[in-house]
């Protein structure tokens, strides 16, 4: 939402998207998210817990992430003051790796204590991420190159939705993982694991294990999609897995780059929850 000022022209809106640096106010913007997690673990010990949760991330964050002894580790107030700097100075994408392995900590040691609060550190970053125009999101634990909120929702929602589909639910996973690798990304196997997400839901819905197959099918299980839409599915079907598709490992790296990846995992995504929700609807009125 745009600010008063802006709204008046008096100050300009942000309308360059930070992919590769991180400017000043965005630094400061998320150094506060954590101040806000440090206020909440000392709330927690101040009510007589034990802070347990807050030692375990402090320790981890020590060790893994800066790489330092166990036994030399000094306060908690000075390693936070290094996450500080970290976050503050270093490199855009040192702090965000730091900001994800963080809150990687908190869901890894999370007690009664701390229940919600992974899921509500993810939100508070997002928010800061949209607000400051990253182009970056939270999607499940990965800090994945996606731009906006509504994609990101749409790949946790597909998540969420094929849990009970554990072939589904992984492709999608180590497809988000694939793209979110901001080392070494593989956008080709990106792309085939979003595909191979589809055809995991198309498989368990129908029983055939061939998605151009069992998009034929769907409709004997109940599931009616308009000709259209299954063809274009039967279309991105064909482009991944003939002699020349990416299956088949015949489309170059530099042809499956990032945006490409971001939007077959995007479009896999709603496409599969899509299904869930309509076999669920089926399923709803054959009980009726």
């Amino acid at each position: 939402m745009a600010t008063f000022a802006e709204r008046m022209g008096k100050r300009a809106p942000r309308t360059i998207i930070q992919t590769d640096a991180l400017d000043v106010e965005t630094r400061t913007e998320l150094w506060n998210v954590l101040v806000v997690l440090q206020d909440i673990f000392d709330r927690a010990r101040e009510r007589d817990y034990n802070g347990t949760v807050e030692a375990q991330v402090v320790d981890a964050i020590w060790t893994q992430e800066f790489k330092k002894p166990r036994d030399e580790m000094p306060t908690r107030a000075f390693v936070w003051q290094r996450v500080k700097t970290l976050v503050l100075e270093g490199e855009w994408f040192d702090a965000l790796d730091l900001i994800e392995a963080l809150v990687r900590y908190i869901g890894r040691y999370e007690d009664w204590t701390t229940a919600d609060l992974q899921s509500a550190m993810r939100d508070a970053f997002n928010e800061r991420f949209e607000r400051y125009l990253l182009g970056y999101r939270f999607v499940g634990g990965e800090i994945t190159p996606i731009a906006t909120s509504a994609e990101a929702a749409a790949v946790d929602e597909a998540i969420t939705a094929v849990t009970p589909i554990a072939g589904a639910r992984h492709a999608l996973e180590r497809a988000t993982e694939l793209l979110a690798d901001r080392e070494y990304p593989d956008y080709p196997n990106s792309i085939k694991e979003s595909i191979s997400a589809v055809e995991s839901v198309v498989t368990y819905l129908t029983g055939k294990g061939e998605l151009g197959k069992g998009l034929g099918l769907l409709e004997s299980a109940g599931i009616r999609i308009h000709p259209a839409l299954k063809g274009a599915w039967l279309k991105m079907y064909g482009w991944a897995s003939d002699d020349d598709g990416i299956r088949h490992g015949s489309i170059e790296a530099a042809d499956a780059d990032q945006a490409l990846a971001r939007y077959v995992l995007v479009t896999s995504s709603a496409f599969v929850s899509y299904l869930i929700e309509e076999r669920s609807k089926a399923g709803e009125l054959a009980a009726e």
